[in-house]
């Protein structure tokens, strides 16, 4: 079948969309008591929750982007201390979180990495990175330290 002039250029589109749309490994990421955590965030609500959502939608677009599609990765998060704290000599009203050494990142969680029925790998894990203001990938993101955190922990249990 020979292409007229026309159709070439729809044709190269739909490749390059198919190649997009390649399937990604299945990741899905739950929570164990949240209101627990060590510190999600100061306040309640709305911001625990977008805090919570942009984790899991980091862990989940990361871990798909690393895995082959045919794997499925569980990862259940039981507790999260973002960088910095908020320090007591702050009046409630003009809390800031302040990002100093002495407070790092942790997130401890259990995952379980499975291909259909068969268990690839699983465990606990308690990542804490005390290195994590020496250099950043994720500039002006609220959870840049975390997320840089949860990209190197990917890349050593799961990089090929």
């Amino acid at each position: 079948m020979k292409l007229s002039t026309e159709s070439r250029p729809w044709l190269g589109a739909l490749l390059a969309a198919a190649a997009f749309a390649a399937p990604a490994a299945s990741v899905r990421v739950e929570f164990t008591d949240p209101a627990k955590f060590t510190d999600i965030a100061r306040g309640y609500g709305e911001e625990r929750d977008a805090t919570l959502e942009a984790i899991r939608r980091h862990l989940e677009q990361a871990g798909g982007r690393l895995l082959p599609a045919d794997e499925r990765l569980a990862v259940t998060v039981t507790d999260v201390d973002r960088a910095g704290s908020y320090e007591p000599s702050q009046r409630y009203s003009r809390e800031v979180r302040v990002v100093r050494r002495t407070y790092p990142p942790r997130i401890d969680f259990d995952f379980r990495l499975t291909r259909g029925e068969t268990l690839l790998k699983e465990g606990h894990r308690s990542l804490r990175d005390t290195t994590f203001n020496e250099s950043l990938r994720y500039k002006d993101d609220a959870l840049g330290y975390e997320k840089q955190m949860l990209d190197d922990w990917l890349r050593k249990e799961f990089g090929k």
